[in-house]
């Protein structure tokens, strides 16, 4: 495995150090490391989604109603 320093303020480090406590892994170096593992996959995830998009044809304009009803899924979801 190879190891790489990150310099990041105290304030992360702590977000970090507690974020890791919490979710029960042994150390921060552990926590990043799953983390951007969990990044990575999502990233591959959502590439292939959008391949997935372009292969399956040409798209269709939204009319407003859709929009709105998107937009409050997302707000019910995560807040606006």
């Amino acid at each position: 495995m190879t190891t790489i320093s990150v310099n990041v303020p105290e304030l992360i480090m702590t977000a970090l150090a507690e974020r890791a406590k919490n979710s029960g892994y042994s150390d921060v170096s552990e926590f990043v490391s799953q983390y951007i593992l969990q990044l990575a996959a999502r990233l591959s995830e959502v590439e292939e989604l959008a391949i997935e998009g372009l292969r399956s044809g040409p798209s269709e304009p939204w009319n407003p109603e859709e929009i709105d009803a998107i937009r409050e899924r997302l707000k019910s979801k995560y807040g606006s």
